[in-house]
């Protein structure tokens, strides 16, 4: 029987390696057999069709698109869905049972006035172009390598300092426009975008500058990494995700629709059933799963957000009682997704960006699928027959880690949006890497999908270099740019927005005191790890056992840290209490009372504590920064605790305050989110080991 998880506690995780990990280019050559056997199976079966009559992909017509006079749901969201005119496969012959195909120069002579409409662009628009390149094996082998690469920067109004990187698959790729794009402010801008029609009326326009550069950006189909979300563009930059990955899930599934229309008059012509021809190769449109968009948020209420706006772009604007009938499960998604908001005090208020970050439903564990079938659109669908998932990174990897259930439904994702990334780190990192570990493997079981209607470069396990991944935080950190690096590999290139920071979190210090940044040398990253701990145990260490020290926090980011730490001090017998992420509201109250009033020299500190209770301490006399915090505004939430106000007047230390910051070289990014980038490259390259920064005045 399977085991129901709580959504509080989960088990202890064992991690199993990977089915296959993308990290070479190989050839799924079972996947090519089954299909090729597939095919020969048909012709098997009907060995005086085959001798009569091959259906040749060059002997298809083009169809005219005209929309459907019917009113179902699909019908008129997806305007390629258009009824099919099998006359046209047919010769005058049809009387006598018997078909022929169309003469091969009436098709090249419709095909040299091919119908361009504004809803449908059919071949010539940049979604059929990127999934019908094919990449050879050279071009693959550079793209792991990134050896063959135009970098370009530029400029933009809204969005600042761009960096795009394009790889240069041959000799014959251009370079794409990297200048700044104009505006989008009706819905005929979005349609020369190729919007689809449908959705495109019930755009909330103007879009802001913001969104139409970041749009812009999205709608190339190329990477993007923008470390700037705040909570005041957060609804901008949703939006626009929503709409980009709603005008693909269309795209797709009206191309599957049309060439389904094809295909069955391809049938009827032929008098055979679709599942007994053999498909031409130019009706490969599928991956070897449906499901074709993951979001990765963290907390059920940016799900819940997500579902709105693209119910919004669907349907427009509708109260809840009117979306019930819209979408299936709606109620129960209400239920389940909204609710369960935090208490904010009144009295000593929580941060603005505290509420904001927990404002509705924060539980994170969560996954959800989205169908969108003829005539609705279903919530809490299969995984198997979902169109778009929208998870957590728990809820993902429990999705990946389940013995009971296959995750095969990640191998054919095509748009991956990640949003808020900040926030995965007060999480659990590790669940976001595992999970991205796990898209593109090979299934683990025989797909339902016919494999004539597979994509080659899906097949051959390419299907990494044609996801598209949006990257959204609030600030850089290397752990950030690492996901960049190294699990995005889009063959149309990444582009990251680079703005320095001006003026860091340090001008958000009111409390006058000297900060001193001390620098430990570092061999390499993988020595980051034991050099720190070896120089704190070294050189700061012995600070704590002397007579009369006492009132100083010790903050450290990482829990790994926080618990080497703190085995350390229970050897050396240290005095100190403890507050971390784990620790009981009782506890805490009662190592808050013992700090403050002397009873212990230390108070080992955790980031995520901070994060998830934003508890004030008071009563910091000296103040330890083991690392750079992961999120800036900390720095001078922490240093603002020591102001006057919030010190016990009888401990005996008068004016005696400090604030030291252990850093190595390989803390830029963090260092630039504090002091500035100017002053952080100064920190990390200068000659001295320690820097003073003070905010006396």
């Amino acid at each position: 029987m399977k085991q129901k998880h709580s959504k509080n506690k989960v088990k202890p995780y064992r991690q199993v390696a990977p089915v296959r990990k993308n990290e070479k280019f190989s050839k799924n050559y079972s996947y090519i057999q089954r299909s090729k056997q597939m095919e020969e199976s048909h012709r098997k079966e009907r060995p005086a069709l085959t001798g009569r009559f091959e259906p040749e992909a060059d002997l298809l017509p083009e169809l005219q698109d005209e929309l459907h006079d019917e009113t179902g749901f699909y019908e008129q969201l997806v305007n390629g869905y258009n009824n099919v005119q099998t006359s046209r496969f047919l010769s005058a012959s049809e009387n006598d049972g018997t078909s022929e195909p169309t003469p091969v120069k009436s098709i090249e002579k419709q095909r040299k006035t091919p119908v361009q409409s504004n809803d449908d662009f059919d071949s010539y628009n940049s979604f059929s172009k990127r999934f019908d390149y094919d990449l050879s094996a050279d071009n693959v082998n550079d793209l792991i390598s990134r050896t063959d690469a135009t970098m370009i920067k530029s400029s933009w109004p809204a969005v600042g300092n761009l960096k795009f990187e394009i790889p240069r698959l041959d000799a014959n790729t251009h370079n794409p426009d990297c200048s700044p794009p104009s505006g989008i402010s009706d819905s005929s801008d979005l349609q020369k975008l190729e919007v689809k029609m449908s959705i495109s009326a019930k755009v909330a326009l103007p879009l802001s500058s913001l969104q139409s550069e970041l749009f812009h950006i999205a709608n190339n189909y190329q990477d993007l990494y923008y470390p700037h979300r705040t909570h005041s563009n957060a609804e901008e930059i949703r939006y626009m995700y929503c709409l980009h990955a709603l005008n693909h899930m269309l795209k797709v599934r009206s191309l599957i629709l049309r060439n389904n229309e094809k295909v069955a008059a391809l049938a009827k012509s032929l008098k055979l059933s679709p599942n007994e021809i053999s498909i031409p190769e130019t009706f490969r449109d599928q991956g070897l799963k449906r499901m074709k968009v993951l979001f990765i948020v963290p907390f059920r209420e940016s799900a819940l957000k997500i579902v709105k706006v693209i119910g919004d772009l669907l349907f427009g604007s509708q109260d809840d009682q009117t979306r019930k009938n819209s979408m299936a499960n709606y109620e129960r998604f209400l239920q389940d997704y909204s609710g369960n908001t935090i208490y904010f005090p009144k009295t000593n208020p929580k941060p603005f960006d505290y509420e904001q970050t927990f404002s509705g439903n924060t539980d994170d564990n969560f996954k959800i699928g989205m169908r969108f079938t003829k005539k609705a659109v279903s919530l809490f669908s299969d995984m198997n027959s979902s169109d778009i998932l929208i998870a957590s990174p728990l809820g993902l990897r429990m999705l990946v880690t389940d013995k009971d259930n296959d995750f095969d439904f990640l191998n054919s994702i095509e748009l991956l949006i990640i949003d808020q990334a900040e926030l995965f780190l007060a999480q659990n990192w590790e669940n976001l890497l595992h999970s991205l570990d796990h898209l593109h493997l090979q299934p683990q079981k025989l797909p339902d999908t016919n494999c004539q209607r597979v994509r080659t470069w899906c097949l051959s396990g390419a299907s990494s270099f044609y996801r598209q991944t949006l990257f959204f935080s609030s600030h850089e950190l290397p752990e950030f740019r690492a996901v960049l690096n190294s699990k995005c590999q889009n063959y149309q290139g990444k582009v990251r927005v680079t703005n320095l920071v001006e003026q860091g979190d340090i001008r958000n210090v009111i409390t006058p005191i000297q900060q001193v940044f001390r620098r430990i040398n570092c061999s390499n990253v993988e020595s980051t790890f034991d050099d720190r701990f070896q120089h704190f145990v070294k050189h700061i260490m012995p600070q704590f056992s002397k007579p009369g020290f006492s009132h100083c926090m010790l903050y450290v980011p990482s829990y790994f840290d926080f618990v080497r730490i703190r085995n350390q001090f229970k050897t050396d017998m240290i005095s100190f209490v403890q507050i971390s992420e784990y620790t009981k509201k009782e506890k805490i109250s009662r190592a808050r009372d013992i700090f403050f009033h002397s009873g212990a020299s230390v108070l080992l500190y955790s980031e995520r504590a901070h994060f998830f209770r934003r508890t004030r301490i008071k009563g910091i006399r000296n103040l330890i920064m083991y690392q750079p915090p992961n999120f800036p505004h900390f720095y001078s939430e922490l240093i603002n605790l020591m102001l006057e106000s919030n010190q016990n007047p009888r401990d005996g230390f008068g004016d005696e305050m400090s604030v030291n910051i252990l850093y190595t070289k390989y803390d830029l990014l963090s260092l630039s989110n504090i002091v500035g980038s100017e002053n952080a490259l100064k920190l990390t390259t200068g000659k001295k080991d320690s820097y003073l920064f003070s905010t006396k005045t």
